[in-house]
């Protein structure tokens, strides 16, 4: 089987919408106080998902089935953080052929990590609008399953290998894995004398500027930019972040240019792990400086130049949450 992830290319994260309910903050766990992107429909409540979320399921679909206009419907409630747009969602998927009922692909629901998508955000830069997927993925909890319904180029997805035309319907049945920060969501600290100042868009997004007369460091620094509340991480964890970096030459007046950044559109956040050992190992000095850190930090690092290197390079890390999911193979 091939997994969706073939379909999807991601996109830039933005904040994480805080929701009211009676004039008091909603939990973050709160789905009745959600508002979903999608209604339910006549098409998506025809389909039925037999068999235990995390596991491929059997559906029946009343082929031929039309949807004009995409809908969702929730076939088993899930448990905990909820998913407001931007948010990150790791997730199972199932695709079929509503004019036959035939299954198109499907991930390979063995446990591993699956597709990871922004709820609510373009996929892509040629986008005008969110495809139906990334819509659907809004008010998303794990654990829950629902169904899509929507043509396929309304999707968010490529289905150009597959032979379904453009505006025929196609149903998918979600299985959502994990939900995870969009954002650093941490308060902000003071900063640090000789660093780099973080700005961050309303929308996430980081950038860097150097105050004048500071100059590269030559060995390592770190500064928390923002102080999380969630799950301190530790070494073997999966770290989900975002991650942006700049080479930052040595000597007076010099100005940074970014290497890579996960909040460029058609990217989603990175998932490591928290080691210096073997063939996934990050330099001790990050490992070490992420160590303890709870979950909706922000993380400023700034690593000397390597040996025959005259370039310092800037990390900036929003630290989203830890994954249970082992990557995918």
């Amino acid at each position: 089987m091939r997994r969706t992830t073939a379909l999807v290319s991601s996109v830039a994260v933005v904040a994480v919408l805080s929701a009211a309910l009676t004039g008091c903050a909603a939990s973050p766990d709160d789905v009745t106080a959600c508002e979903v992107a999608l209604p339910s429909g006549n098409a998506s409540s025809l389909v039925t998902a037999r068999g235990e979320v995390g596991s491929a399921p059997r559906v029946t679909i009343p082929a031929p089935l039309v949807s004009t206009s995409a809908q969702r419907t929730v076939l088993e409630e899930g448990e905990g953080l909820v998913a407001r747009v931007g948010m990150t969602v790791d997730f199972d998927a199932a695709i079929y052929d509503g004019e036959t009922g035939d299954l198109l692909m499907e991930t390979e629901y063995d446990g591993a990590q699956g597709v990871r998508l922004r709820a609510g955000l373009m996929t892509s830069s040629a986008q005008e609008e969110p495809g139906a997927l990334p819509q659907a993925l809004v008010c998303a909890q794990p654990g829950q399953r629902f169904v899509l319904t929507t043509t396929a180029e309304d999707s968010g997805l490529n289905f150009a290998n597959t032979g379904v035309p453009a505006d025929h319907t196609v149903v998918l049945v979600v299985d959502v894995q994990d939900v995870f920060l969009g954002k650093a969501d941490g308060v902000n600290q003071l900063p640090q004398d000789g660093l780099p100042v973080v700005v961050t868009a309303p929308d996430g997004t980081v950038g860097v500027t150097v105050p004048s007369g500071i100059e590269a460091p030559t060995s390592f620094r770190e500064a928390a930019i923002k102080l999380g509340s969630g799950p301190k991480l530790a070494k073997g964890d999966l770290v989900v972040l975002q991650l942006a970096s700049w080479s930052w030459p040595t000597g007076p007046n010099a100005k940074l240019s970014e290497k890579s950044s996960t909040w460029d559109i058609g990217r989603t956040p990175d998932t490591i792990e928290l080691t210096d050992e073997g063939d996934m190992a990050l330099p001790a000095d990050l490992v070490d400086a992420l160590v303890g850190l709870p979950v909706g930090s922000q993380l400023l690092t700034v690593v000397a130049p390597a040996e025959g290197s005259n370039d310092a390079t800037v990390f900036v890390i929003d630290i989203l949450g830890i994954q249970s999911a082992p990557l995918a193979k």
